[in-house]
């Protein structure tokens, strides 16, 4: 694999591994950061900005995906070029979100690991049984808190910054959003630190592999050519 051979790559993936290291190591990171949010009930549930952040979510990747198709089919349409919006780009960004968040998150990590809710272990008044992240578990049956589906769809917008040409302040937006909507989410109970943390490596991995496969260009070889010699 040619992404690999990148410095970028190296660093994102030995980063991944350290903190999933360091997790699995110790576990109570996971306890004293939900523990922040609790003083016998976690005290931020339902206060109108984390559930602005929290419903948020859909209405951004909706609209996001939404306006993306609006200008893919203006410019197929006028023949202009606004944004730069291709099909590879559409096609890009529907692969990141049904891979991504889709796929990876919602379908494998989440209907799989049956880890419990902050809110549904003993530890801040429920009663199932705290599990570290990346161990698999039978305190939860569906939709369950590792990884976090609402900090995968927030971090989707990393996709749309690395479609749009890489520009820092993109960057450093979709990172605020998406780091805004995994705080919301653990204030409420509804998510470890871990399964936010997760759900972030997961969407920069995945937006960052399809985007060096599908959007950056090529470099070209080229052939060596023997001198042709012209008798006389």
């Amino acid at each position: 694999m040619t992404y690999l051979n990148l410095t970028r790559a190296r660093v994102i993936l030995l980063c991944f591994l350290i903190a999933s290291a360091v997790l699995l190591k110790f576990p109570a990171i996971d306890l004293y950061i939900a523990g922040m949010f609790f003083d016998g009930r976690f005290y931020m549930q339902q206060q109108w900005w984390e559930q602005a952040l929290h419903h948020g979510v859909g209405v951004f990747l909706c609209a996001s995906m939404a306006l993306v198709v609006a200008i893919y089919a203006f410019n197929r349409i006028t023949r202009a070029e606004l944004w730069g919006i291709d099909g590879a780009k559409v096609l890009y960004l529907l692969l990141v979100l049904a891979v991504g968040a889709g796929l990876l998150v919602n379908t494998t990590l989440k209907d799989n690991f049956g880890r419990a809710r902050p809110r549904d272990v003993q530890q801040f008044g429920g009663h199932k049984q705290f599990t570290p992240a990346f161990v698999m578990a039978d305190q939860c049956t569906t939709n369950c808190s590792f990884s976090s589906g609402d900090a995968a769809g927030a971090f989707f917008s990393l996709s749309l910054a690395m479609a749009f040409g890489r520009r820092r302040a993109l960057f450093i937006t979709s990172i605020v959003f998406g780091v805004a909507v995994s705080i919301s989410r653990m204030a409420a109970g509804a998510h470890f630190f871990s399964d936010t943390l997760v759900s972030f490596f997961v969407m920069l991995i995945t937006a960052d592999v399809l985007n060096h496969y599908m959007l950056l260009p090529k470099p070209v070889t080229h052939l060596a050519t023997k001198p042709i010699l012209v008798s006389s």
